[in-house]
């Protein structure tokens, strides 16, 4: 019984991250206007239970100790969380924390996503 509550609950957590990324991806792709409001600070906080500041006053290697203690669901997430509010705000700082969070789930979980590549050129393209 605990199994499945726990299952149903980071199930639940993925499909309302998700929701609250595909608003980001509005958000930085300018369609913000037909999309609903989205306060980045907020996902932090609802997903990750820490202040935005929090994130951005650790360094890439705090990041990946961080990114230790949750579910392995959870971390591509926060490295799209960290990267989209890096694109939308022009933080280099926030862009190079989603490299180093991606490349390490990448190299922990030996997975291979074209979707993330795609995520990682972005962000070389933007970093400046």
């Amino acid at each position: 019984m605990g199994i499945r509550y726990e299952k149903d609950t980071i199930l639940n957590w993925i499909n309302e991250m998700g929701k609250f990324l595909r608003l980001l991806v509005g958000k930085w792709e300018g369609l913000q206007e037909t999309a609903e409001a989205v306060n980045i600070d907020t996902g932090y906080l609802d997903f990750f239970n820490e202040e935005r500041a929090f994130f951005l006053n650790l360094s890439d290697a705090e990041v990946i100790d961080y990114s230790k203690s949750l579910e392995q669901e959870q971390i591509r997430p926060l490295a799209q969380l960290l990267m989209y509010d890096g694109l939308i705000n022009q933080d280099n700082g926030l862009l190079l924390k989603a490299k180093a969070l991606f490349e390490h789930h990448m190299q922990q979980t030996g997975s291979f996503s074209f979707e993330d590549y795609g995520f990682l050129q972005q962000i070389d393209k933007n970093v400046r």
